[in-house]
């Protein structure tokens, strides 16, 4: 098995690089509970599975997502992208390069992955920086969450999830005790079009529907054509 970053990463039934071949994966159950205004997508009345020719509908709509962003990565300035992290590190010394996770392991603090290939960025931040990018390594969002909303063929961001442990070419580590306070601060210095992070950051203490209303609004891509 391959080393990346100090650990061994392992393949999967997702790989070790994103294709489009392993992505949207069918997976009939369902992972977001029960909606009024789904319930033609549900082949039982608990809502725990979703019926065949709903699966294959919002297949076809994730893979049009996919390619749309593939276009959309191939697309965006290299040289902007390099510079823009540059910028970053210049203006937050604090984050420095890293070459291995073991050094945070049950070490907290900010964490950014940098996608070379797709001129990509992800800000996230833990209290166990190693255990939480072998989390997004290891783990790919659900199929019923890929698009988010459902639906949102042209607008909804890729999850960093949906990237495979060899995506992520580099890493920026803060070692601090201080975590979730100043996560979307580095968010949101990044130009909308090279970062991955779906939602801002922080901690979250409103009500459901004003974190729905967050994660939709946050950060959201525009292939309407």
């Amino acid at each position: 098995m391959p080393i990346h970053f100090g650990v061994t990463v392992f393949p999967g039934k997702w790989g070790l690089k994103l294709t489009r071949e392993k992505y949207a994966l069918i997976n009939k159950r369902n992972s977001l509970g029960k909606f009024k205004n789904m319930l033609h997508a549900y082949e039982d009345e608990k809502g725990k599975f979703y019926t065949d020719e709903w699966c294959l509908k919002h297949q076809s709509n994730c893979l049009r997502n996919f390619d749309l962003h593939m276009k959309f990565y191939h697309q965006l300035n290299h040289d902007k992208f390099e510079s823009e992290i540059q910028a970053f590190k210049d203006k937050y010394p604090m984050f420095q390069d890293i070459t291995d996770l073991n050094n945070y392991d049950q070490r907290a603090g900010y964490y950014v992955m940098i996608l070379d290939e797709y001129c990509q960025v992800y800000v996230g931040t833990s209290g166990n920086i190693k255990e939480r990018i072998r989390k997004h390594w290891g783990n790919s969002k659900p199929f019923d969450r890929l698009l988010f909303p459902i639906g949102a063929v042209d607008t909804s961001v890729m999850s960093i999830d949906s990237f495979r442990s060899l995506d992520t070419t580099r890493i920026l580590v803060y070692e601090t005790e201080e975590t979730y306070t100043t996560e979307d601060e580095y968010i949101s210095f990044f130009s909308p079009e090279f970062i991955s992070n779906r939602i801002s950051g922080g901690k979250f203490n409103g009500s459901i529907l004003e974190f729905i209303e967050k994660m939709i609004t946050k950060n959201r891509r525009d292939f309407s054509e």
